[in-house]
């Protein structure tokens, strides 16, 4: 939301750049290209010529001096290099089509020098052509860095929680549900979460704040190994009965808060059903899990955390190697 009203804001401060064109005879300069007194002229672009740290879901702005003709301008511009551009959505005229919208399907390359040209055939409403080639240039900003650890301690190496925050919803005892950091053949450090037998439901949880920029262009995976040992529960409910559900809670590019949710069980419940969110695992064996976030509809800019859920009568589950990767 905050980046849809900062366009409208940059489409208000751009519109006002149409009465500066009328006003005056303007010789735009752009890389060098002069432009002919008398017909129209590009007034003013955005981005502007040279400007860098551009996202990378910006749109480009065009605003012209006067009306233009939608088919002869469209025709007219070339970007390079080429941004992913739909005829139907990609082109907006605005203001008696003295301002073009520019916006691409997907988002442009990190890290990239885009050269925009609107040719001398960009045609006004009275078919007069601008006097030569508008051309001008700007580069995106750098694709946020791959995570070194996120999350801390994913791996649970320290041999502790650090980095995460611990809850529960009993009192700590003999029945209360409990972690420990143990070695499990080959793995030397795994988080292991359990709660004995009883006849009581019981829940607890880890969670970890991420708060970290991620690509709007590329991939985006999550990654962990989970092992369920033993899990008691004659019936799952999709809000938090399983023995593991993992929620990566995230940002789309507009600014919603979203989330991603999975969760685990290993035999099919005596009564009640299992929610989409949920997948089948082995029991007593280790499975790798591994998600594409970028695929989700909308994708995240943004992570804010990553909660590991435990609930049931009584469980034993095992969780190793968190990571993001991007």
């Amino acid at each position: 939301m905050y980046r849809r009203l900062c366009r409208e804001a940059l489409v208000c401060v751009l519109l006002m750049s149409i009465s500066i064109g009328m006003a005056y005879s303007v010789t735009a300069v752009a890389a060098g290209s002069g432009q002919k007194v008398g017909g129209p002229g590009v007034v003013q672009v955005y981005p502007s010529h040279g400007m860098d740290n551009v996202p990378v879901d910006t749109s480009i702005h065009v605003v012209f001096s006067e009306p233009m003709d939608e088919t002869s301008t469209i025709s007219a511009i070339s970007i390079s290099p080429t941004p992913e551009l739909s005829h139907s959505t990609s082109w907006q005229f605005l203001h008696n089509n003295s301002v073009l919208v520019i916006t691409p399907a997907r988002p442009l390359k990190y890290s990239t020098t885009y050269r925009v040209t609107v040719k001398r055939d960009a045609m006004n409403s009275g078919n007069t052509g601008l006097g030569q080639d508008y051309e001008w240039s700007f580069t995106t900003v750098e694709s946020p860095a791959s995570p070194v650890e996120l999350p801390r301690n994913g791996g649970f190496a320290e041999g502790d929680i650090t980095g995460w925050k611990w809850s529960h919803t009993e009192e700590r005892g003999s029945r209360a549900a409990q972690w420990s950091i143990v070695s499990d053949k080959d793995r030397e450090h795994v988080l292991s979460v359990s709660r004995p037998p009883t006849f009581e439901m019981g829940s607890c949880s880890l969670e970890q704040a991420i708060n970290a920029e991620v690509p709007l262009t590329g991939l985006v995976f999550l990654s962990f190994d989970v092992m369920i040992g033993d899990y008691t529960l004659k019936q799952y409910d999709p809000k938090d009965t399983y023995p593991l559900k993992v929620t990566v809670t995230y940002l789309d590019k507009e600014g919603k808060e979203r989330s991603f949710v999975r969760a685990y069980y290993y035999y099919m419940p005596v009564e009640g059903g299992i929610a989409g969110f949920s997948e089948f695992v082995e029991a007593g064996k280790w499975s790798q899990k591994s998600y594409n976030l970028s695929a989700e509809v909308p994708r995240p800019s943004y992570i804010k955390s990553l909660k590991l859920e435990f609930s049931g009568w009584a469980w034993v589950c095992m969780v190793d190697n968190i990571r993001f990767v991007w």
